[in-house]
């Protein structure tokens, strides 16, 4: 593959990744959304990463293992306590990496 060709395939997966996201950013930045949309609209990131993480902690060895041998389980609840409380998230982060660690050694 020359280098040309190279250089088109990167700007062309440039293109159909980046304009999608620009386009809304442009033509909404000057449209005042209601109010309960913007409400609905701050759900969005807590409800992708509760999609992200759950799927990922509810499986273990292929199986869906919800029960309290699942160290990712664990991680989870001691995390979000760790982020309610503190709301820290390098505190966060390492509790849930520290009891995955012990979970896996002992579990």
């Amino acid at each position: 593959m020359n280098t040309e060709r190279l250089i088109l395939i990167f700007l062309g997966m440039w293109f159909v990744t980046y304009i999608p996201r620009l386009l809304p950013l442009f033509a909404l930045s000057q449209v005042k959304l209601p109010d309960r949309l913007m409400m609905w609209l701050s759900y969005l990131p807590a409800a992708i990463l509760s999609a992200l993480i759950f799927p990922g902690a509810l499986m273990r060895d292929g199986a869906i293992d919800p029960g309290f041998s699942n160290p990712a389980l664990w991680a989870l609840a001691v995390s979000f306590a760790v982020a309610v409380y503190t709301r820290s998230l390098i505190l966060t982060m390492l509790s849930g990496g520290v009891v995955v660690f012990l979970g896996q050694l002992f579990l």
